[in-house]
């Protein structure tokens, strides 16, 4: 069984915390509360000074069957009862670089960088498993740059399997992807989707089909698949729906 304590190595605690800061990421509970009852979203915010959740939100997927106050009382320990040990494993992994790739970067773009990646959670009641998408984005540092408080982001992934570890910033167009054979990030290039491409993209979210597409942009169906053919192509993925989801959590729609 992995020492949940090891998750937590790699912070460093230091720099000023106060009351003052507390009160701060109560107004975040607050509005993010608001925004989850209006579109379903899952999250959780950890201290990563006390070690522990501070809020876990009441959306099921994350909650894995279990009571929202029971997760928040268990904090990381609830990681050992719902995610498989090779996913947990991967996890430790990806916090320990996550976070040596954090502590490089300037302490002025550190709260500009946001880590992504796959894993699975094992349900209480059936056992059954899901792969999840997990977005985790500093809210609060301390004065000296630490990481204080973290946003996650719960969400269904697409992907076929666990991984799938990048960190991207909300100041520039950069991507770094975690290669696990070599146990660090790497700049990758970031394909971009034409005008077309995004209007195509955003039917496609809609759910609407290839023929109310080519009636609403004005274009044949056979280009608008051939658009769909050109927006999987440059995003590396394998269907229209895996396109959806990795243009949402890169920003490119």
């Amino acid at each position: 069984m992995i020492a949940i304590e090891k998750f937590f190595d790699p912070i460093r605690k230091d720099g000023y915390l106060g009351d003052d800061n507390y009160q701060l990421i109560k107004q975040y509970m607050l509005a993010l509360r608001a925004v989850s009852k209006l579109i379903n979203l899952g999250f959780y915010i950890i201290d990563y000074n006390k070690q522990e959740f501070l809020y876990v939100s009441d959306d099921p997927l994350f909650l894995s069957g279990y009571e929202q106050e029971e997760v928040l009382k268990m904090g990381y320990e609830f990681y050992e009862k719902v995610v498989p040990n090779e996913d947990l494993d991967m996890l430790l992994e990806m916090n320990q670089k996550g976070f040596d790739f954090f502590y490089n970067l300037p302490v002025n773009r550190r709260d500009k960088a946001s880590i992504s990646y796959d894993f699975r959670l094992k349900r209480k009641d059936t056992g059954s498993e899901i792969l999840v998408n997990q977005k985790l984005t500093p809210l609060i540092l301390t004065d000296t740059g630490n990481i204080w408080f973290a946003l996650c982001l719960v969400s269904l992934s697409v992907a076929e399997k666990s991984g799938n570890v990048f960190i991207t910033f909300n100041d520039k167009d950069e991507r770094f992807d975690y290669d696990f054979l070599r146990k660090q990030f790497k700049p990758t290039i970031i394909k971009h989707l034409s005008k077309r491409e995004k209007d195509v993209l955003h039917l496609m979210i809609k759910g609407n089909s290839a023929c109310e597409m080519s009636q609403k942009l004005f274009i044949s169906e056979e280009t608008v698949k051939f658009h769909k053919r050109n927006i999987i192509k440059k995003l590396n993925v394998k269907s229209a729906m895996e396109a959806v989801y990795v243009a949402t959590i890169n920003k490119l729609v």
